[in-house]
């Protein structure tokens, strides 16, 4: 459960990764608002699906994004620092000029990066002993057992 809890972050982070990369592009290229850039692009991951309907419901983008990682990012394979990443993210996206924007999606773009990153490390290094740990409690309770 553990080893898959690592995998299901990095699946994540890389996911988050493919929609600031992806929202970079709308910015520079069509100047959609953020409201329509996380409806069309945050298929993906829960948060931005949950954020996209309580936008489409009428709530300001702010609240959206805040229901939308408080509802959807816990469980789903995010860690509690992850999740304030995401809140200062949503924070500041859509509040400034084109300019603005793209350094915020730069700046976030690299502070993801460097968590995917070690969360890949802490994969490698954990999911296994995990792996094994579940295998080797398996057999102790199976000689407890018998």
């Amino acid at each position: 459960m553990e080893s898959h809890k690592l995998a299901m972050r990095v699946e994540q982070l890389e996911a988050f990764l493919r929609f600031i990369s992806a929202a970079q592009t709308e910015i520079r290229f069509s100047a959609l608002p953020v409201e329509q850039i996380v409806q069309k692009h945050g298929e993906n991951l829960e948060f931005l699906r949950l954020c996209g309907e309580n936008c489409r419901e009428g709530c300001s983008f702010i609240t959206a994004w805040k229901s939308g990682v408080n509802a959807g990012a816990k469980g789903k394979g995010f860690n509690e620092k992850d999740i304030i990443l995401l809140h200062d993210f949503g924070s500041e996206f859509g509040a400034s000029d084109t300019d603005g924007q793209l350094s915020h999606c730069s700046l976030y773009y690299e502070l993801v990066s460097d968590r995917l990153k070690n969360a890949r490390e802490e994969k490698t290094r954990k999911s296994k002993l995990y792996q094994m740990l579940g295998v080797f409690s398996g057999m102790a309770a199976a000689l407890l057992l018998c």
